[in-house]
This record gives C-alpha cells, structure tokens and sequence, in this order.
C-alpha cells in the first residue's frame, strides 16, 4: 500500500506543474476566444520549441549541476550552425546527415575549446566562459560573409525541426544527458567533485580530465540542440558583445525547474517537464496579447516564477510546519 501511494505521489508531481499550466492557459486562452492545443496538429507545432528547449537546458544543466556556470553555449551553438548550415546547404547533398555530423562535431570541439582554456588558463569559470562566448561571437562576423544562415527553404535541413523527424535529435540530446548522469563514470565523478572537491580529488578523481570529459557530453547535447535551433529560422551573425548568452539562457529556468520536480522523477525527466510547462506559458500568453507584448509578460512570469519556486524550495520546511500547524485539530483541555 505504501509503495502504491509513492508512486502515485511521484507521477503526481512529475505531472503536476504541465497539468496546472496547462489548465490555466486553456482556460486564458477560450476565455479570449482563441484554441489552445485542441487538436494535434497545435502540439505538432509546440513539440519543435519544446524539443530544442529541452536540449538546451540539458546542456546548460549538465555543467550547472557541476557548479559551473557556463556562458558560452549559445556562442557555440551559433557558430556551428552557421558553418554547418553553409556548408550543407552549398553543398546540396539533399541529406542532412552531413549537417547534423558537422553541427554536433563542431560542438564537441568548441566545447572542448571552452574547457582547454578554464582547465589550463586556470581562470575562474565565468571569466573563461564569458571570454570564450566573446571570442567565438567574434568569429561569427567574418565567416560566409558575416549574414548568419538561413535554412529556412533548406527543405532536408528543414525537416530536422518538424515533426516527427524532431524527436531524433531531441532523444539523442536526452539519451546523452541520462547516460552522463546515470552510467558514465565521468558523472559520478563530477558529482563527488561538486559535492566536496578535495575529497574526490584525494581518493584519486583527476579533476582536470573530469572537466574536459564533461565538456564533451556537454557538446555533444549543445550539438543536437543545433539541429534543431539551426533549422527552426534564420540565425544572425553576432554584431553585440553576449547576444547570444541572452537566447541561451532563456532555456535556464527549465533547469532550476527540472532540479524540483526531479525530487520526484529524476531531472532528467523533470526538465523535459518544465520545458513543456514553459513552452505551453509562452505559446498560451503570446496566443492572447501581441506578439510584443505576449513575449515581455512571458519573460515577466518566467521572473516571478523562478522567485516563487525558489522561495517554496528554500522554505518548504516552514510552509510544512505552518500547514501541519493549521490542520491539527486542537482538543480542548479538560479540567
């Protein structure tokens, strides 16, 4: 009986935000006269931003859990996709195994250009990552002649962002994350390095390797992203310092969702869960107001929202004891 009402509580919070967020942007949605995910031809539609939601924040994740807050992913992540793009495109193979095998091959050494750079430059995380997204946003002018790419009409890059074609690239993404996470030694090992460095160091975790390794996997989800990202629109050149940390990090919140709901089904699928809640609060809010409009009152939620998870996270101690507080029925005392 106690492992039935387990589970139950663990599919109930893994389900319980989408649910909630679903309902409400349902019901914002009719209320304006307008159809929100109805049929499946709208869900055909969201799968795409949920799927490269997802592989972002899993490769923003997969450092963020390691205590390293890495702002070179979307520099990455562009400049890959115009290379890759350009070439792929130019080349008219009519097969988009030669973009996905540049884009992700481009990520890993990107990735691994990033780590290089913090490992032996003995620099602090912010200061290498913030430096290398400089450079590599620094590249992208100058290459093909700095106007981006465009795929848009690229029909056999096109297919990669629409579904079902999507979810290859979006399972490759997820499949890399739980294979760090749960089987790979590297893993485990940059959880021990996160939890206590000198410890893990002094039962023999080469720390230096660690990072680098991590790098890898890191890359290789940033690459599967850029499969999708790349042929969702056209993607500019950066002309302005960290434009492009700006576009990555919107990706950010489903992380520090993921990391509560995996309280209850791992993170892994807690932050395909908040992405698919995120994704459904955009799509909803933007349905309703302008287009403008709908984008600053999503990224004013998604402010509030990140506060209120952090604080039920932070005091959910007291908010147990005032709630058992309030439910105990107080007999009164006899004489």
């Amino acid at each position: 009986m106690n492992k039935a009402l387990d589970i139950i509580k663990r599919i109930a919070g893994t389900l319980m935000l989408p649910v909630i967020m679903f309902v409400v942007m349902k019901v914002l949605c009719n209320a304006n006269g307008k159809k929100f995910l109805e049929n499946m031809a709208m869900w055909k539609v969201l799968i795409p931003d949920v799927a490269v939601s997802v592989a972002c924040a899993m490769g923003i994740g997969l450092q963020f859990k390691n205590g390293r807050f890495d702002f070179s992913g979307g520099s990455i992540m562009l400049v890959s996709a115009i290379v890759a793009g350009s070439i792929a495109r130019d080349a008219g193979t009519g097969s988009p195994l030669l973009f996905c095998v540049i884009a992700v091959a481009l990520c890993v050494l990107l990735s691994v250009g990033v780590s290089l750079v913090y490992v032996y430059g003995r620099l602090p995380i912010m200061i290498a990552t913030i430096g290398m997204a400089l450079l590599y946003e620094s590249i992208t002018p100058l290459i093909f002649g700095g106007g981006g790419v465009n795929l848009v009409s690229v029909k056999f890059i096109k297919q990669l962002s629409a579904y079902p074609t999507v979810l290859i690239p979006f399972a490759c993404a997820v499949l890399v994350y739980a294979v760090y996470n749960y089987l790979s030694t590297t893993g485990k090992q940059s959880l021990l390095l996160a939890k206590n460095q000198q410890a893990a160091v002094n039962i023999g975790v080469n720390e230096n390797k660690n990072v680098i390794l991590s790098y890898v996997y890191s890359g290789l989800i940033f690459g599967f992203a850029t499969i999708i990202w790349a042929s969702l629109g056209k993607r500019d050149a950066s002309f302005s310092s960290l434009s492009t940390v700006g576009e990555l990090f919107s990706n950010i919140l489903p992380v520090f969702v993921g990391l509560y709901i995996g309280a209850f089904c791992g993170d892994t699928i807690g932050i395909i869960m908040g992405s698919l809640a995120i994704c459904m609060m955009k799509t909803g809010l933007t349905m309703v107001f302008k287009a403008e409009l709908g984008g600053a009152i999503s990224t004013a939620m998604m402010g509030l929202f990140v506060f209120l998870v952090n604080l039920v996270a932070g005091q959910s101690g007291n908010l147990k004891k005032l709630v058992g507080k309030m439910l105990v029925r107080h007999n009164p005392i006899k004489a």
